[in-house]
């Protein structure tokens, strides 16, 4: 009896087998017998003929508003502005004075660097135009820029 039941399962799996890789091989041969069909078909219509050439397009919106008048006339457009160039801030900062003998020495600081200034001194691209009891003129050089440092 066991053995009959193994027979009749194997033959039942044999059999669910068989029917089932016999539905896929028919599937697959169909789909390829009806892309031979429909090429057959086609094989009459020159498709190219059916196709919208580009230059027969409109060249232009059919819907777009017109103005049939004179063009009205624009404006030039604004010149671009130019910023007059500047001196850039002043480098240097008020450090002291030191007066001996009726003669009066003033100091700044550039960075780290200690300086003693006197009119008509040049340091760097500033010129040292005039020491008073109250400020120092500068004039920076390349652009020819008058500045103040106010001494305080």
């Amino acid at each position: 009896m066991k053995k009959r039941h193994i027979g009749i399962t194997i033959g039942a799996v044999v059999l669910v087998v068989g029917v089932v890789a016999g539905r896929e091989r028919p599937t697959i041969e169909l789909i390829q017998e009806k892309s031979t069909q429909v090429a057959r078909v086609d094989d009459g219509i020159d498709l190219e003929k059916l196709r919208r050439n580009e230059a027969t397009m409109p060249q232009n919106d059919p819907f777009a508003l017109k103005n049939f008048g004179a063009e009205p006339r624009r404006a030039a457009p604004p010149a671009p502005r130019v910023e007059k160039p500047t001196a850039p801030p002043l480098p240097f900062r008020y450090f002291g004075k030191l007066t001996e003998k009726g003669k009066t020495e003033v100091y700044v600081m550039r960075g780290d660097e200690l300086l003693a200034v006197a009119a008509g001194q040049n340091i760097g691209e500033y010129r040292v135009d005039k020491v008073s009891e109250s400020s120092i003129a500068f004039t920076y050089l390349p652009l020819k820029m008058q500045q103040t440092l106010e001494l305080q």
